[in-house]
């Protein structure tokens, strides 16, 4: 699964889009603050990746991170399928 914030990917084409997919890391934790928030966000981008293969696609493009609220990060971005720029089907 590639997870990018690009909008494109270095040798792929986008050949199907199936919309934005978001997610967050949903455990309360009322000291996010003080703990490293990498953890938080790498579990966040987890949920996304899997959200997006619910979906049937094989990347998420175009991620951005909401941070503001320090108790549940969220991420969003657009799930679609890519493949390479030789391959037609």
């Amino acid at each position: 699964m590639i997870v990018s914030t690009l909008s494109t990917y270095p040798g792929k084409k986008v050949v199907k889009d199936l919309g934005i997919v978001f997610a967050y890391d949903d455990a309360i934790r009322f000291n996010r603050i003080a703990m490293n928030m990498d953890k938080y966000l790498n579990h966040a981008l987890d949920c996304l990746a899997d959200k997006a293969k619910d979906r049937g696609v094989n990347a998420v493009l175009g991620i951005c991170f909401d941070i503001r609220d320090t108790m549940k990060p969220m991420l969003m971005g657009t799930a679609v399928i890519l493949e390479d720029e030789g391959e037609s089907k």
